[in-house]
């Protein structure tokens, strides 16, 4: 069994290099010990995991994704996929179809296959266990289809049953708690789960999402460098934590006040996207926007240079891309890898709670929120 030390002070110190990262929220994290598989970062862009289906085992690539519910890889018949990893059933001791069939849209691409149970392993763990997933004879329209092999989804959709419930259940793992630790490059990237650190867990600011099918938070304020703007996320009071989606999307109204009154003022510019100098002057920074949530009783900051993709491997004088957009007539926000390098956070599926780990508590009592009442359907 893999394991990790976090060392907080090597952390620290790299973002000590630059002022820039007075606003992070890492320096909160103490060291810890936990069960892990790293994750591979591909561009700051998609985060990937290692896994083998099958017996004999069958190598995978699969991207990690807290905003949808099912596992998935291409089937050997697949006319209609991108993907050239293929599952094959021919000789597998343990794959069972149930009869069912599955359809899965994301923001980009979707999929659809067949329903079956298959073993199921995360690479150099202990994980290795039965569970239901889809085995896709269609996919289409995702912008990696060279680099991943299908997706892995963990949100906390009732429904389904993930690779952490069922090896929990199956005895391998003492709690069925997972988590994600996303940096930027060089920084390693993790994925933790089971054992995790008493330590760590008693940094842990628990949260109730108001959805039982996304990790969705209700948010109680907005504010941009201490400026309330909640009054601009109109009727959208709540965001997904999503680990597909490689950007920050906001309201149209967050996002231009971003745009022409942080991010314009600074240096950046509008070029099909928003890109801002990786290296800011020192004029510039009191300008460039650190956004904080209260996320009901926690709240959580987002430093300006989590939203840079590619920061910490720019060179002097390049420009990096904003990883920010908006939303039009969505009943939520979307919190994706800016949002998740900000904290780390824990999932617990069963009681349906999210442990938010960098954040610092607001003293808002937990429990029922405005925004409960808009628990949206199940998807698929």
């Amino acid at each position: 069994m893999q394991k990790l030390l976090l060392i907080t002070s090597l952390v620290v110190s790299i973002f000590a290099e630059n002022t820039n990262y007075a606003y992070t929220n890492w320096n909160t994290v103490q060291g810890t010990l936990s069960t892990n598989s790293t994750l591979e970062n591909y561009e700051q862009t998609i985060w990937l995991v290692y896994i083998s289906i099958g017996v004999p085992a069958q190598d995978f690539t699969v991207q990690i994704d807290t905003g949808s519910n099912i596992l998935w890889v291409p089937y050997t018949d697949c006319p209609r996929c991108d993907i050239s990893t293929r599952y094959n059933p021919n000789g597998q001791e343990y794959f069972s179809p149930n009869g069912s069939t599955y359809y899965q849209a994301y923001g980009s691409g979707e999929c659809s296959g067949y329903v079956a149970t298959d073993m199921v392993s995360i690479q150099d763990t202990d994980i290795n266990t039965t569970f239901a997933m889809m085995f896709a004879t269609m996919e289409q329209g995702f912008a990696f289809p060279t680099v991943m092999d299908g997706i892995m989804g963990i949100s906390n959709n009732q429904t389904f049953t993930n690779i952490f419930q069922a090896a929990f259940n199956a005895g391998q793992i003492p709690t069925e708690l997972y988590g994600l630790i996303l940096n930027q490059a060089p920084l390693p990237s993790t994925l933790i789960f089971g054992d995790i650190d008493p330590n760590l867990l008693n940094q842990i600011q628990w949260v109730i999402p108001n959805d039982i099918y996304r990790w969705k938070l209700f948010i109680n304020a907005f504010t941009i460098n201490g400026q309330d703007y909640s009054s601009l996320m109109g009727s959208v009071q709540s965001a997904i934590l999503d680990s597909g989606t490689t950007e920050l999307l906001v309201t149209q109204d967050l996002y231009n006040v971003l745009l022409k009154d942080y991010l314009i003022p600074s240096g950046c510019f509008m070029s099909g996207s928003i890109y801002c100098p990786c290296q800011p002057t020192a004029d510039a920074l009191a300008y460039l926007p650190n956004i904080t949530v209260a996320f009901n009783v926690v709240n959580v900051t987002i430093p300006f240079f989590n939203l840079l993709q590619g920061y910490y491997v720019a060179a002097t004088g390049d420009v990096c891309q904003v990883m920010m957009s908006y939303l039009s007539g969505a009943p939520f926000m979307v919190f994706g890898d800016p949002a998740l390098l900000s904290i780390i956070p824990i999932f617990n599926k069963t009681a349906n709670e999210i442990g938010i780990i960098g954040g610092v508590p607001n003293g808002i009592p937990n429990g029922d929120y405005p925004g409960n009442d808009e628990i949206d359907e199940a998807v698929g």
